[in-house]
């Protein structure tokens, strides 16, 4: 799945949670499998040789992810 829908995914969930309906933990427990597939993805693709600026934007990417993962992983806690 592509980095900008995964992000909006794990947003949407959290804003419902805000809102005050109930999180499904079957969708957070897919989305977590799915945050921790694009960690693992990044962190093998660190790993190569590339230019400085392509390192620094999967790097920035690789903790957005990482946020993301937590947050869903707090959102799963609470629910």
């Amino acid at each position: 799945m592509k980095f900008s829908r995964l992000i909006d995914k794990v947003e949407k969930i959290a804003d419902k949670y805000q809102q005050g309906d109930q999180v499904d933990s079957q969708k957070l427990t897919e989305l977590q499998s799915l945050l921790g597939d694009k960690i693992a993805r990044y962190q093998a693709r660190l790993e190569e040789d590339m230019s400085e600026q392509k390192r620094d934007k999967l790097e920035t990417r690789l903790k957005v992810v990482r946020a993301q993962l937590q947050k869903s992983q707090d959102l799963k806690k609470s629910s």
